[in-house]
C-alpha cells in the first residue's frame, strides 16, 4: 500500500453546482482541481446525458467558467469577471452544437442569476456598494477609491473584505435593453430566493438594515407583472432559512431562535402564496444542509428540491448527512441510509442526482429513485486513491461521567503493528456545532501514512444530534474539554498501542479556540497546533465579522455586562499555565478569527518562555485548509507535520 502523500490533494477533483436541465435531457456540474503551478483552482463545466446516466465530451471542449446555469433545455449562461473587474459577463453556451456566443454583461458582482424569460428577462442578485453615492442608481459602476467608509457592523466578512453599505439587491435585467430594474430597496439585504414554477413570482428573504445586521429576516413576495411586493412575514420575527416554491405553495424554514439561540434548529413552514397565510407543519431537530466535516470540497450547489409536490432536503444526522421528503402535509420521510455526506441535489422527474462523499471515497455523482435505490454515476476520483492506503475509521465512542454518549472514531497508523506503540493526534473540528464523521479527510489520511494514530469525536457542542446537544452556550471551555479529555482516556485504554506520552491535539476555529484552551489547561499533550484560532471574547468582540453576535450568545455576556464571565472563558487567561510547545497557523485576511487573536496567544506563550511558533499566511482567509491556495494548503500541511514530527516522532518505537 501507497502513502496519502501531501502532494497527492493536489490530485483531487471538487465536484459542485450539479443541475439537471429544465426537461431533463441533460445534467452539468462544475469539476475544480487545483494547479501548483498557477496556485488557483482549475474548472471546468461537465456534461452528462440523463438518458443514459453517462458522462459526454462537451462539445467543442468543456467551458472553464466556474459558474453556470441552464438557460433552455439545450443552452446554459456561463459567467465570469467582465472585462475592466466592473461587472459579470455571461456567455451562452450551446450543449448540442458547442457553440458559445456572448450573451449579455450586467454591471455589477453577479451573486446568483435565474432565467425567467431565456433570451429576454433574468432576476439577478448583485453586490451594491451604496457607499458610492446615497441616491445610488441601477448600473451605476464601482469607483477605485483608497480609503474605506465604515457606518456597520459587520464592516467587514471573512472572504469577501470590507462589507459595511453592502448589499446583496435582487434585480430585474432585461436582455434586449440592457435594463436592470431593482426589486428591493437600497438597504435592503437579500438572502434565499425562490421562484414560482409559473415564473411569475419571486419569494424572498431579507432584512432592511442601516447600522447592525441580525440574523433574524422577513418573507416577501415579489409579482413580476405589476411590481408589486407583499409582505408575508416581517422581519425581526423569525430566523428564516431556506425556501422552495411548489405550484402555489412555498415551503420555507424558520425558527424564533428563543430557545437555545443560534442551537436552535429551523422548523418546516407551508405558504399559501394566494392568500399569503401560512403555518407550521412539521418540527424538526437537525440542521438542514451537509454539516459533515471534510477538506476534499470546492464550491456548493442546492440543498433542496421539489419531486411530486414533495420538498426533497437533506439532514446532518450523528455523522451521516442524508436525503429526505416532506408532503405538504408535513409528512416526513427518510430515504434510505447513505453512509457518507449528500452535499448537494438536483431532482429530475422520479430520480435524485446528488453530490456525495461515500464512506472513505471523494466526491463523485450519485442518483436515487426508489425502485433501484443509490447508484454511482460518475468515477473521476477513484484513481486518485487507488492503491494507497485508506485508515478505516473504528468507532470509538463512550458515555461519559456525566451519562452523555459521545461518539468518537479512532484511525490506524500505516503497517500497523499490534506490537509496537505509535503517537497519536487528537483532530478537533471547527464550528462547534459541526460534525466529524467517517468521510476521507485529507489531513487525517496524510497524518496516518506518516505513523500516527488519529482520533476524533463530536463532543458536547456538536452538530447532528439535536439543539439540545449542540447548545454550548456559556459552557465553552467546561463540558466539552471534559468530553475530548475522557475521550483521549478511553481511546488510551482500547487502544494500548497509542504513546500516552507522545499524543498532540490540532484543532482550527472552534477547535482552534480549543487547542488555546487545552494550552492553559493541561500538560498531558506533548505539542499542539492551533490554527485560525480566537482565544479573548473581550477583543473577538469587536474585531471579528461574527463577534457582536457570536460572542455576545456563545458567551451569554458582552464586554459591558459581565466582563469577567467573558474573560473567565478566555483561554488567554490561563496562558501563564502553559507548558506545552504550540504552533499557530494563521491567515492574514481571516475575518471570522482575526490574526490578533492569534497574536495575543502567541505573545502570551512566548512571555511565559513557552516553545512556540507561529506561521502566517498571505493572502488567505479562515478557509486557509479547504480552499486556499494550493502551494499554501501543502505548506500548511508541511508545518504541521514539521512540528508533530519534531516533539512527538523521536519517541516512537
Amino acid at each position: 500500500m501507497k502513502k496519502v502523500k501531501m502532494l497527492d490533494l493536489l490530485g483531487y477533483q471538487f465536484l459542485s453546482q450539479l443541475q439537471c436541465s429544465p426537461k431533463g435531457g441533460y445534467a452539468a456540474f462544475v469539476v475544480n482541481r487545483q494547479s501548483r503551478v498557477t496556485n488557483g483552482y482549475q474548472s471546468k463545466i461537465q456534461l452528462m446525458d440523463l438518458s443514459s446516466q453517462t458522462l459526454i465530451p462537451f462539445p467543442g471542449g468543456e467551458p472553464t467558467e466556474k459558474s453556470f446555469v441552464w438557460d433552455t433545455e439545450d443552452t446554459i449562461l456561463c459567467a465570469k469577471r467582465a472585462a475592466g473587474g466592473m461587472g459579470t459577463a455571461y456567455t451562452r453556451r450551446n450543449v448540442v452544437t458547442g457553440e458559445a456566443a456572448p450573451a449579455f454583461t450586467v454591471d455589477y458582482p453577479v451573486l446568483s442569476i435565474w432565467p425567467l424569460i431565456s433570451g429576454e428577462l433574468y432576476l439577478v442578485k448583485v453586490d451594491v456598494d451604496t457607499n458610492l453615492n446615497p441616491d445610488w442608481t441601477p448600473g451605476q459602476k464601482k469607483d477605485e477609491k483608497d480609503y474605506i467608509r465604515i457606518t456597520e457592523l459587520p464592516f467587514w466578512d471573512n472572504g469577501i473584505g470590507y462589507v459595511s453599505g453592502h448589499r446583496s439587491t435582487l434585480m430585474l435585467y432585461h436582455e434586449p435593453s440592457q435594463k436592470l430594474t431593482a426589486i428591493t430597496a437600497p438597504m435592503f439585504n437579500a438572502a434565499a430566493v425562490s421562484i414560482t414554477p409559473d415564473k411569475k413570482q419571486i419569494v424572498y428573504t431579507g432584512q432592511l438594515f442601516d447600522r447592525i445586521k441580525w440574523n433574524k429576516n422577513g418573507l416577501f413576495l415579489y409579482d413580476i407583472a405589476s411590481g408589486e411586493t407583499k409582505t408575508i412575514i416581517p422581519q425581526d420575527e423569525l430566523r428564516l432559512g431556506q425556501l422552495q416554491c411548489c405550484a402555489d405553495q412555498l415551503f420555507f424554514t424558520a425558527t424564533k431562535a428563543d430557545q437555545l439561540g443560534n442551537s436552535d434548529k429551523d422548523d418546516f413552514y407551508l405558504c399559501d402564496l394566494s392568500t399569503l397565510s401560512y403555518h407550521k407543519i412539521a418540527d424538526n431537530d437537525f440542521t438542514l444542509r451537509c454539516n459533515v466535516s471534510s477538506d476534499c470540497r470546492y464550491g456548493g450547489g442546492a440543498s433542496t428540491g421539489i419531486q411530486d409536490g414533495k420538498l426533497v432536503y437533506l439532514t446532518t444526522e450523528v455523522d451521516v448527512c442524508g436525503l429526505n421528503t416532506l408532503t405538504t402535509q408535513g409528512v416526513c420521510e427518510k430515504l434510505p441510509k447513505l453512509e457518507g455526506a449528500v452535499e448537494c441535489l438536483s431532482v429530475q422527474g422520479d430520480r435524485i442526482y446528488f453530490i456525495a462523499m461515500v464512506e472513505r471515497r471523494l466526491q463523485e455523482v450519485y442518483c436515487y429513485d426508489a425502485q433501484n435505490g443509490y447508484r454511482q454515476l460518475t468515477h473521476i476520483n477513484e484513481a486518485a486513491l487507488e492503491g494507497r492506503y485508506i485508515a478505516q475509521p473504528e468507532y470509538a465512542g463512550f458515555v461519559n461521567s456525566d451519562g452523555v454518549r459521545i461518539d468518537g472514531w479512532v484511525l490506524k497508523p500505516i503497517h500497523f503493528d499490534p506490537k509496537k506503540t505509535y503517537p497519536g493526534v487528537l483532530s478537533m473540528h471547527g464550528g462547534p456545532c459541526v460534525a466529524w464523521g467517517q468521510l476521507f479527510v485529507h489531513e487525517m489520511q496524510m497524518l496516518c501514512s506518516e505513523g500516527y494514530f488519529v482520533f476524533y469525536c463530536n463532543p458536547r457542542g456538536s452538530d447532528g444530534r439535536g439543539a439540545q446537544f449542540a447548545d454550548l452556550r456559556g459552557k465553552y471551555g467546561s463540558i466539552d474539554f471534559q468530553d475530548f479529555m475522557e475521550f483521549t482516556d478511553h481511546v488510551l485504554e482500547q487502544y494500548p498501542q497509542m504513546d500516552a506520552k507522545h499524543l498532540a491535539a490540532i484543532g482550527g476555529s472552534y477547535g482552534g479556540y480549543m487547542a488555546n484552551w487545552m494550552v492553559g489547561h493541561t500538560d498531558r499533550f506533548a505539542a499542539i497546533v492551533s490554527q485560525r484560532s480566537f482565544c479573548n471574547p473581550i477583543s473577538d468582540f469587536g474585531v471579528s465579522c461574527i463577534g457582536y453576535s457570536f460572542d455576545s450568545e456563545q458567551f451569554q455576556a458582552t464586554p459591558w455586562s459581565d466582563v469577567e464571565k467573558l474573560w473567565d472563558h478566555a483561554p488567554l487567561k490561563y496562558a501563564c499555565n502553559a507548558v506545552t510547545p504550540t504552533l499557530f497557523i494563521h491567515s492574514l485576511e481571516d475575518y471570522n478569527c482575526p490574526l490578533t487573536e492569534g497574536f495575543q496567544m502567541f505573545s502570551a506563550l512566548k512571555y511565559h518562555g513557552v516553545e512556540s511558533e507561529m506561521c502566517l499566511f498571505k493572502g488567505e482567509n479562515h478557509e486557509l485548509s479547504r480552499s486556499g491556495k494550493p502551494r499554501h494548503r501543502i505548506k500548511r500541511l508541511t508545518e504541521i507535520l514539521r512540528w508533530l514530527d519534531g516533539h512527538l516522532k523521536p519517541a516512537a518505537k
